[in-house]
């Protein structure tokens, strides 16, 4: 009787065995979940507060956070036209914690060889954000009303139209400069600090042309201020449906600012895809449609994932080398 009993209880232990064995091994497959993140993200802002990139980056943290499920912090690291933030992230260990949110204006570091850190060497692109545009804008008050009186203006007298814009070597200047060419027309290119002393010049009658963001000039242009005269696209922007676009004049430049998020070209697989997905999701709630909305980022296609956004860089690059060449920058 008590060898049946015995036999009995190690049948049952190697069953209880091999029933714990076989849920073990499940387990992992059951529970698995990607390690990335496992603590703070952190988004570089190479500007300065209140700048498009601070505020950009500002509006997506927050529903990035809610999807990633750890905080999103936003740090701004401003100071040699954006070399000092791409270089402090380039010096962060490449662990998938440490991005940087960026424009064009590191297309151009580049090109001009401005550091050694390199944005196509150093770099690899996560997601384009937002696409915005160049509009050109005359004060009311001025002697220009349509683009067409500008270009017929300019063709009568060579480099008297005078346009401002930000920094000599910089996205907006040098995409006014491929505007005109493109025109078959010469302006005369006037640089300023900054876009409020850009268009307080073009209202105070110092220059006749001012390169803008639409949504800085909306307000201006509804009140009659200034008269929105191109826009830098290949179609018309719904907020200014009277104003004509480049594509539609026959002038072949679409090429604006944009804002994207980048990585430490080492920095793993699994933190780049996490972010390109987790920031795909993100741009879907309604905190972030708002925003783009209010800041009329909205107006034309601005999503890329990785890959697109690589095909963005390479072609921007190339434009940009161009213009540089074509005007002797």
């Amino acid at each position: 009787m008590l060898k049946k009993i015995y036999l009995l209880t190690i049948c049952l232990l190697v069953a209880l065995s091999t029933l714990t064995g076989c849920s073990s091994a499940s387990k992992p497959a059951d529970t698995e979940k990607a390690k990335w993140p496992e603590r703070k993200v952190e988004i570089i802002v190479p500007f300065g507060a209140g700048s498009g990139t601070d505020t950009t980056a500002r509006a997506l943290a927050a529903p990035l956070e809610k999807v990633l499920g750890v905080p999103v912090v936003v740090t701004n690291m401003e100071g040699g036209g954006g070399i000092i933030g791409m270089e402090y992230v380039n010096k962060q260990p490449a662990d998938g914690y440490t991005f940087m949110i960026h424009s064009p204006t590191h297309l151009l570091l580049s090109i001009q060889k401005l550091s050694e850190v390199d944005l196509i060497k150093d770099f690899v692109p996560v997601t384009r954000l937002v696409q915005d545009s160049v509009l050109i804008t005359a004060s009311s008050n001025g002697r220009f009303k349509t683009w067409d009186e500008v270009v017929a203006w300019a063709e009568d007298h060579p480099g008297d139209v005078t346009i401002g814009a930000q920094a000599p070597k910089g996205v907006d200047a040098i995409t006014v400069r491929m505007i005109s060419a493109g025109a078959g027309i010469e302006t005369k290119f006037i640089p300023f600090d900054g876009g409020a002393e850009v268009k307080s010049a073009m209202l105070g009658g110092h220059i006749d042309l001012s390169n803008d963001d639409p949504i800085n000039a909306l307000a201006l242009v509804q009140s009659g201020e200034l008269n929105a005269l191109l826009v830098g696209n290949d179609k018309r922007l719904p907020g200014f449906p009277d104003t004509p676009c480049t594509v539609e004049l026959g002038i072949d430049v679409t090429a604006g600012p944009w804002r994207g998020i980048s990585a430490r070209k080492d920095t793993p697989e699994e933190a780049i895809k996490g972010m390109e997905v987790a920031i795909a999701e993100a741009m879907k709630s309604a905190q972030w449609q708002d925003f783009a909305k209010k800041a009329m980022l909205d107006q034309r296609p601005g999503y890329a994932n990785a890959e697109e956004f690589s095909k963005i860089w390479e072609e921007q690059y190339q434009f940009y080398s161009d213009a540089f060449e074509k005007f002797g920058l």
